[in-house]
Parts: structure tokens; C-alpha cells; sequence
């Protein structure tokens, strides 16, 4: 056991081990690729067990620990048809599993795979389990359920929402419900009563087509409600009064977030964008008097930072802190007895970033992850009655005593003049100059790169690459003006940032000009090949993962899957375009494939239910047309996360090959 004397009054203690030695300075792609070994620990609302996911053997399990007995309770299998996203308590022996699994609709004849997301609860005294709400009204088909309550006043129960066929609103329908279709679909949006020892709910809110987001009090009952008409593009709130619903705010063009209630009981906190351009908090009052925007300036000390994320209570459900965006983002604190928690731990832990994330219902014992950029999560176990932080989990022993690679946050110009935030990552021991880069544009494009661990920036560094992380527009974080600027600009100005980025590190000495790929998932599968295509003299390589090469056809397929007027189709329109403007198909990479100079690799999930895989298929056909060099590398049974670290290892391995071969 080793004991350490932490700065702020804490003693650490490792119950589970001693960190490992160090090791080679040639780390392998193993430690990288590895699954954490363990993340999502959770903590029983009465402080005395913890829920974590183990990932450190073959195979994924749930351990379940008993903090003062300090033994394990009870191991949990997982079905290795299914895929653990998350976990949650909702009672003391109660545990919430949140899954997903790839599946074929069994009435579909073109045998269309489709990703389902269950929750499961488990009692883990017995270790009996079932699914939640998936029985009747065709609900088994049924994907992405809403944990909307998890701990009510009423034992043994949760509430949710979902959606629910309804034959009265029946148009053609194949009797599936993958994504929120609208009009006359025959789905309605319903709120359920959920018994977590049988699965089966009880309505307690109906609504309808439109219906998106419910808000519940203590006791678990409706009192607001959430519609967006996308056609109108017309966003309403509704408070209940007695058996009717009165709309309490409307607005166009745009929707708001529901959070949860105000301490008073008497608003709806929300987020959503305001005037000055930012996403903020605002508070809808329940009797119809009107919506404020919360002013952060005076609580978090800045005003211009997205509010990215709104952290709630576990067991009042009440907002806590909101997290404002930025490169470095910060804390707005809304609950002064959680900011005095968070503040006690935070002095332990000087320059990293930490997140105490749970409590017990006492508020004696809470959980607290610890990382940055260049340093993998670490949990700790802080018990106020002790004054010690234990370490319950190590995300990723195999880098322990490992110097990564240091990340700076910078800004550069685009060529329009407007400042471009990015991630540099720098190789440790090599001096910032001229070294050969790699640009790791991230995916979404609605999305962002965080200042957590990355492990596929780190090993790209520790294989001594300078790695650039560009935030263009199209990121989320940076104001809603900046996100919005990315709409239908796939391979323009979203790109434009990217290739800016190269130009500016080239410009500063840090990159060598003749040394430089590009490399991405997702859409940075996407930005990877139109680097390719249509700069083609900027990259001596190439590498896309899981990444979208034909516009027209990703957007063919949103419609084939989850029909024309769903909610996914509506916005893939509105990013990219319509199917038939020619101006998406010139963005299509697979339509440039004769320009493309450098040789690419693609990497492509079997499994992969966002972006299909004929998506690489296509550009690999289209550039061995055109005489181009081109590798293609089918990751059998993998998802679009890659969530497999076999599968991770194979990408690190392949692409760590290319650049050697192209970079070095």
C-alpha cells in the first residue's frame, strides 16, 4: 500500500496497487490503443459501493466494490453481442447499464443495420437484470430512450421518455421507430413511470409528434414539455395546469436544451443561444411571466464561452454548474455547497483537470477524475470524514510515469482574418522546429476536441509527430455564430481552416513542409480526403477512418435509413445540403479522385452504422481508377467508435506504418 501526502489536507492511498514502473521510452501501441481499464466509476447513492467498467482482459465487465469491506461484491458480465456505454445508480442496490447493440430490423429486406441504445438495471445483490421499457407497442425496436429522472421519491423506480407507435397516427410506417420522424409517422413522444425490478412502464405524460424534451419534479411527475416543428422551424415550452398544457415560450429559427428546474421550483433552466451570439443558461418561468438569460460574467468571471454542458445533482436533479467552453474551458458554478466541494479536492491537484462528479447522499464521500492532455484519468475516492483520497481506478496503467507529449493551446489565422483555436501537441524531448506533422481535424463536424487524454494525438506525438488539432468553425464551444459559420460548408470554409492551420505551423517553423498528414475519423475521415483532393500538394499522405467520401450518397442513405422527413435527414441537410446540389458533389472527394497526389489509407468499421462502409469502398474504387496509390484496411465487427481495442490496434499499427513509410 502506498501513502502519499497530498498538499490540501488529503492522504493518498492506492487500495488497489502500487502505480507501475516506468517504462521504455519506445512505448508500445498497445498502451495506447487499450480500452481504459477503468472508467465510469460510480458511486451507490449510501456512499458504500462502487460500479466501475473493467476492460483490463479480453472480455468486458461491470465490478462492483465494496469501499469499507474493500472486496469485491459481485462481478457483472457483459453480453459481447452488446457494447457498455455507461453506468448509473439508481438506488443503493440498484445499477443502471447503459448498452448498445448493432442489429437488423428482422421485417427489413435489404437487411439495413441499425445501432439500438438500451437500459438495463441490475440488482446487484441478486445480480437479476433486465431491459427497460421494451415491451409492447412495437418498443423493442425502439432506439434512444431518455433517462429523464433517476432518483424520484418513489422507490424501485425511474422515469423516461421514448417514443411510441400509435396506430391513430399511422401513415406507412415499417412499424420502427430509429429516429425522431415527424408529422404523421404514427410515433409520439410519451413519458413513462419505469419499475426497475420488471422493465415495464406506466404513461404518466403523453405527447405527440413534436414532443422532444420533458421536465419532472421531485415526485416524478410532468410539469414542462418540449415541442420542435422542424418544418416551421418553430420551438415551444409548455407548463402543465392541472390536465392542460400552456405554452409559456416560443421562438423560430432555433431550439433550446431543458436542464431542469431552478431551486425554487418556479423556472425551467435551459440552454440555448442568446442575442450576444453565445450559447447561455436561461430561466423560463412555469407561469408564463417570461425568459431571462442568465449573465455568467459575474459567477464565472468571462462572457463570451459557450455553455457546453449543465452538470445536475444526482439526487435533486437540480442544475449544479454549467461548463463554459473555450480552449480551456471553465466552471460556472449555480449550487455553492458543490462549487465548496469541488474546491477542497481541486487544491490536491494543482494544474489538472479535475471533475468531482458524484456524491454520496450525505455528501461525505465523492468521486473525482484527474486528467489532462497529457496525463490519462485517474479516479480518486475523497472521503470527507478522513480527509483521504484513494485511488479506485487507473484509466490507463500501461503510460503511468510516462512523459507524453506537452499540449499547448494556440490560435491562428484563417484567411479571412477571424482567429482559429487549436490543440498543438509537440513530441517530449524534441524542440519545436520543423518537425514532421500530422492534422488531426476532429469529427462531428458539430463537435470539438476537449482538454482531456487523447489517445491517438498522444501516440502520434510519441511516435514524434507534432499533431495539430484545429477547432474550425463548424466547432462547438466557440459561440453559436462560429458553429453556424460550418453549415453547408463541408470542403469550403471548414476547410479552408484546416489547410490555414498547416500553412500557419509551416510558417512558424514548427512544421517541415515536405513532412505533413492528415489523418481523421468521421468527418476527419471526410477532411482527410478533401485535404487530398483538393490540396493535393499540401500532404504526402493521407489517412481516413470510418471517414465520408460522397456527399450525396451519405445523404441517400440518412433517407434510406431512417426516412425523409426525420430529424436526422433534416439536419444532415441543413450541415452539407441537398443531394442534388451540385456544389456538394464537387465537395465530394470521390468526384476529385484524380487530383488527389498523395497515397492514402482507409480504415473502415464493418460494423459502422453512421458512416456505411461503402463510403470507402467507393473512394478506394475511384482512386485505383485513377491510377492512385490507395490501401484499404476493413476493421471486421468494429463500430464507428472503434470501441474494440483489437480494432484500435489495428488502426495505430496500419497508420503508424503509413507515416513511417511516407513521413520519415
Amino acid at each position: 500500500m502506498v501513502r502519499v501526502a497530498i498538499s490540501a489536507g488529503f492522504v493518498l492511498v492506492a487500495l488497489l496497487g502500487s502505480p507501475a514502473q516506468a517504462v521504455a521510452p519506445q512505448v508500445p501501441a498497445a498502451a495506447f490503443a487499450a480500452l481504459p481499464e477503468v472508467s465510469d466509476v460510480e458511486m451507490s447513492p449510501d456512499g458504500r459501493l462502487l460500479a466501475c467498467r473493467d476492460q483490463s482482459g479480453p472480455d468486458s465487465k461491470v465490478q462492483i466494490y465494496d469501499i469499507d469491506a474493500k472486496s469485491y461484491r459481485r462481478t457483472l458480465a457483459i453480453d459481447p453481442a452488446m457494447t457498455l456505454r455507461s453506468l448509473l445508480w439508481a438506488d443503493d442496490t440498484t445499477l443502471l447499464m447503459n448498452v448498445s447493440k448493432v442489429q437488423v430490423l428482422p421485417a427489413e429486406e435489404r437487411k439495413r443495420r441499425y445501432t439500438f441504445f438500451r437500459t438495463m438495471s441490475v440488482d446487484v445483490v441478486t445480480g437479476n437484470s433486465c431491459m427497460l421499457l421494451k415491451s409492447g407497442s412495437g418498443m423493442e425496436w425502439v432506439t434512444g430512450d431518455e433517462l429523464v429522472a433517476w432518483h424520484t421519491t418513489e422507490p424501485h423506480s425511474v422515469i423516461m421518455a421514448t417514443m411510441v407507435y400509435s396506430p391513430t397516427a399511422e401513415r406507412e410506417d415499417m412499424g420502427t421507430h430509429i429516429a425522431n420522424s415527424r408529422a404523421d409517422s404514427g410515433w409520439i413522444g410519451e413519458l413513462f413511470r419505469v419499475d426497475t425490478r420488471t422493465g415495464q412502464g406506466a404513461v404518466i405524460g403523453e405527447g405527440d409528434q413534436y414532443t422532444e424534451q420533458w421536465i419532472v419534479n421531485a415526485d416524478g411527475a410532468p410539469i414542462a414539455r418540449s415541442e420542435w416543428r422542424p418544418a416551421r422551424k418553430h420551438y415551444v415550452i409548455e407548463a402543465r395546469r392541472g390536465a392542460q398544457w400552456d405554452q409559456i415560450l416560443e421562438r423560430d429559427d432555433d431550439q433550446l436544451v431543458l436542464q431542469g428546474l431552478s431551486p425554487d421550483g418556479k423556472s425551467v433552466i435551459a440552454t440555448g443561444p442568446g442575442k450576444d451570439g453565445w450559447l447561455g443558461l436561461w430561466t423560463i418561468a412555469l407561469d408564463g411571466s417570461g425568459a431571462r438569460q442568465m449573465h455568467q460574467k459575474a459567477a464565472a468571471n468571462t462572457e463570451n464561452a459557450d455553455v457546453e454542458d449543465v452538470i445536475r445533482d444526482r439526487f435533486s436533479g437540480l442544475p449544479v454548474s454549467a461548463v463554459l467552453g473555450g480552449l480551456e474551458p471553465t466552471t460556472w458554478w449555480l449550487d455553492a455547497a458543490a462549487q465548496m466541494r469541488y474546491e477542497s479536492v481541486a487544491r490536491a491537484f494543482p494544474g489538472r483537470v479535475l471533475t468531482v462528479y458524484s456524491r454520496s447522499e450525505d455528501g461525505t464521500r465523492v468521486l473525482a477524475e484527474v486528467e489532462d492532455r497529457s496525463h490519462p484519468p485517474i479516479y480518486y475516492l475523497v472521503d470527507f470524514k478522513t480527509h483521504g483520497a484513494t485511488i479506485v481506478g487507473d484509466a490507463y496503467p500501461g503510460l503511468d510515469n510516462v512523459t507524453l507529449g506537452s499540449v499547448r493551446t494556440i490560435t491562428y489565422p484563417a484567411r479571412d482574418g477571424v482567429a482559429i483555436p487549436a490543440y498543438l501537441t509537440l513530441p517530449p524531448g524534441l524542440a519545436p522546429k520543423n518537425l514532421p506533422m500530422v492534422v488531426l481535424p476532429h469529427g462531428g463536424p458539430e463537435a470539438r476536441d476537449t482538454v482531456g487524454f487523447d489517445w491517438l494525438a498522444q501516440f502520434l506525438a510519441m511516435r514524434g509527430y507534432a499533431v495539430l488539432q484545429p477547432q474550425f468553425r463548424g466547432s462547438t464551444g466557440f459561440g453559436d455564430a462560429f458553429r453556424r459559420a460550418g453549415e453547408g460548408q463541408w470542403g469550403g470554409l471548414m476547410q479552408n481552416d484546416v489547410t490555414d492551420g498547416v500553412k500557419a505551423m509551416v510558417g512558424q517553423g514548427i512544421a517541415d513542409p515536405h513532412h505533413i498528414c492528415i489523418v481523421g475519423a468521421s468527418y476527419g475521415g471526410y477532411a482527410a480526403l478533401a485535404g487530398a483532393a483538393f490540396t493535393p500538394k499540401l500532404y504526402a499522405c493521407a489517412v481516413s477512418i470510418n471517414g465520408v467520401s460522397d456527399l450525396p450518397m451519405m445523404l441517400g442513405y440518412e433517407k434510406g435509413q431512417f426516412g425523409s422527413d426525420s430529424d436526422s435527414v433534416a439536419y444532415w441537410q441543413q450541415d452539407i445540403g441537398s443531394q442534388f446540389d451540385s456544389k456538394v458533389a464537387n465537395h465530394s472527394p470521390v468526384n476529385s479522385a484524380a487530383d488527389v497526389a498523395a497515397p492514402v489509407l482507409l480504415l473502415h468499421s464493418t460494423n459502422d452504422t453512421v458512416v456505411p462502409i461503402l463510403q470507402s469502398q467507393e473512394m478506394a474504387s475511384a482512386l485505383e481508377r485513377s491510377g492512385k496509390p490507395v490501401s484499404v484496411v476493413e476493421l471486421r465487427g468494429d463500430d464507428h467508435w472503434l470501441s474494440n481495442a483489437a480494432t484500435r490496434l489495428e488502426v495505430l499499427n496500419d497508420t503508424e506504418r503509413f507515416l513511417h513509410q511516407y513521413l520519415k
